[in-house]
């Protein structure tokens, strides 16, 4: 199986449309989003309209739940965030269309996948949080207490930007980066690509311009 991950879109319509392009020329017909999808770009609709529009299997980032519950949550978001921040989400939701809205709000915060004999999680940030997260140099206790938690072969996470791929008891996890903010500045998007075709599996990162 070639399997792309993307995630942490960001609202950055261009920057999306970049990487299914370029997973579309590789052939590959599995793809799977870690979430925050909005908030950050101006086009949450757009870019919601066309993760619908493909199917593409998804899961709730911590942004994207902050901006379904922006105004029950305003004022504690308020205190809580920098004023930057905090706009970048009254956006969103401002700008989202109601059924784009309850789209984000139907998300599953974590989604598990059994394709081609292989059990796969996907989730924003861990499967018990969408705030918490992990990085390659999280201590592998805490890769092993994920990997207790799912179960899973393959397990797909998001919300640090920063791209990793790191095997833990038996499980490949792997962080594909970030569509919409890249790692080295404007314009540049980040996804992976992984390949269980070979032992052990690799994870191949991807840097496209938009």
């Amino acid at each position: 199986m070639y399997l792309a991950a993307i995630g942490d879109i960001h609202g950055n319509l261009p920057a999306f449309q970049a990487v299914l392009a370029d997973i579309d020329n590789t052939g590959i017909q599995t793809i799977v989003n870690t979430g925050d999808t909005v908030a950050g770009h101006p086009w949450p609709n757009e870019v919601v309209e066309l993760l619908r529009e493909r199917n593409i299997p998804s899961v709730q980032g911590e942004h994207d739940r902050r901006v379904v519950h922006f105004l029950r949550k305003k004022q504690t978001l308020r205190r809580k965030l920098p004023e930057p921040e905090f706009e970048t989400l009254r956006h969103a939701h401002e700008m989202l269309h109601s059924q784009n809205l309850e789209f984000l709000r139907g998300l599953p915060r974590q989604r598990a996948l059994h394709i081609e004999a292989i059990d796969i999680c996907i989730c924003h940030g861990t499967p018990t949080s969408q705030a918490e997260t992990l990085d390659e140099n999280a201590p592998e206790a805490k890769f092993k207490r994920v990997r207790e938690l799912t179960n899973a072969r393959l397990i797909i996470c998001g919300a640090t930007h920063r791209p990793f791929s790191r095997i833990v008891d038996g499980a490949l996890f792997v962080n594909p980066g970030a569509v919409g903010f890249g790692p080295r500045g404007a314009n540049m998007a980040t996804y992976a690509v992984v390949d269980t075709e070979v032992e052990p599996w690799e994870t191949y990162f991807k840097e496209l311009p938009y």
